[in-house]
């Protein structure tokens, strides 16, 4: 619609890139036919005879319209006529709830590209008095998170986040259903609890990267404790939270029906914040011989991450000079990307006549730099490689 008006007006728009786009420089081809372009640039019509702005056609007076050869008459007075009596189509509803508005214009908008919650959560808060655009605020939060490497969070996070803060739910229909104000005045509550929860993860569980969280969703009931709960966890609570982020992350808790675990587990936070233990119905096995069967290194997998938590609280260092290992996301969306290097390589041990599932599991994997690990380890067998290092890093064998 923007363009439409700017090309209809003629106007001179300033793009938020400082470069200025002349609408007035967009012209009807007289000599097109019905089947060929008819509405171009200047630039690309080479009779420039049988040209005509859009804006002279509706704006021009008789003169003008009147200096064109005779030929062209009739076609000036027909688009000129077209232009004018184009009805934009629309939609009238009046007294309806937002949601089944809502699925009204949804299903208008899937002729073209399908509209995501966030983005039709966008258009339902929007607010020029209020200064408020979802979009905008979205974009705000991922650059500050990005600041301590946890900009992986992704939108939906976000608006379930707010959404159990408001409501304790937070399916599709829950978050529709948000009223507008409620959600601009909770906004900045909100965020400040997102940032406090991923401040948590990293220093209390040590969790330097959003890569390596086992699941976005966990952000989500750690910041309905911390809307509620100020101060620093401390004691029972403390231990508590620990409890359910190692139970969610070992069981593969968010692996389905998450919208609907996300408002059972809001009503254990309320326990935890009350000082109770919650209860559970599910259990964790983490047995030698669990983690054995189900060890297969991937990168996406929740109990994978678990473990590589684990190995991240300790804070891994380089083989060679001792030096804290630097994680980054860059380097944890795949199981082959750089911080990860299997102890006995692929190759080495593929050589040997291992089974691949034995190769490829997370007890043989540790968290090293990119240089160590394309460059200096390669596919040597860890006798040959730690005997070098050993020589290098008196620390080594602690």
């Amino acid at each position: 619609l923007t363009s439409l008006f700017a090309t209809l007006k003629g106007l001179k728009l300033h793009r938020e890139n400082g470069k200025f786009e002349d609408y007035a420089d967009m012209f009807l081809d007289l000599n097109a036919k019905e089947d060929e372009q008819i509405v171009s640039t200047e630039r690309a019509i080479t009779d420039k005879k049988g040209i005509i702005r859009i804006k002279d056609l509706l704006a021009g007076d008789i003169e003008l319209l009147a200096s064109y050869p005779k030929e062209y008459h009739k076609k000036l007075s027909e688009y000129k006529k077209r232009i004018e009596a184009y009805h934009f189509p629309i939609i009238m509803i009046k007294d309806s709830p937002i949601d089944i508005a809502t699925e009204i214009f949804t299903r208008i908008n899937v002729s073209g590209k399908p509209l995501t919650l966030f983005e039709i959560m966008v258009a339902k808060t929007f607010d020029v008095k209020k200064n408020f655009d979802l979009a905008e605020k979205f974009s705000e939060l991922i650059e500050n998170l990005r600041t301590v490497n946890f900009e992986t969070i992704s939108d939906a996070t976000v608006l379930q986040a707010i959404s159990v803060i408001l409501k304790k739910e937070c399916k599709r229909k829950q978050i529709l259903q948000l009223k507008k104000d409620k959600f601009i005045a909770a906004w900045d509550e909100v965020v400040e609890s997102i940032e406090r929860s991923v401040e948590y993860f990293r220093s209390y569980y040590r969790i330097p990267v959003s890569q390596l969280l086992p699941y976005n969703s966990l952000i989500v009931p750690f910041s309905y404790f911390f809307y509620h709960h100020k101060d620093k966890p401390t004691g029972n609570k403390q231990k508590y939270l620990q409890d359910f982020f190692w139970r969610c992350s070992l069981s593969g808790r968010y692996s389905s029906g998450v919208e609907t675990k996300l408002a059972q587990d809001v009503r254990r936070m309320d326990k935890i914040l009350n000082g109770e233990l919650p209860r559970y119905d599910w259990g964790i096995d983490v047995s030698s011989e669990f983690i054995t069967n189900n060890g297969w290194f991937s990168a996406s997998r929740s109990f994978i991450k678990a473990i590589l938590c684990l190995f991240a609280y300790h804070q891994p260092k380089s083989f060679n000079d001792n030096s804290i290992i630097n994680i980054s996301n860059d380097w944890l969306k795949q199981a082959n990307s750089k911080n990860y290097h299997h102890f006995f390589p692929k190759a080495y041990l593929l050589k040997k006549g291992w089974d691949y599932w034995d190769i490829n599991h997370v007890l043989n994997i540790t968290i090293v730099d990119d240089f160590l690990n394309k460059r200096e380890i390669k596919a040597k067998a860890p006798a040959v490689y730690m005997r070098r290092f050993k020589r290098q890093n008196p620390l080594l064998e602690q």
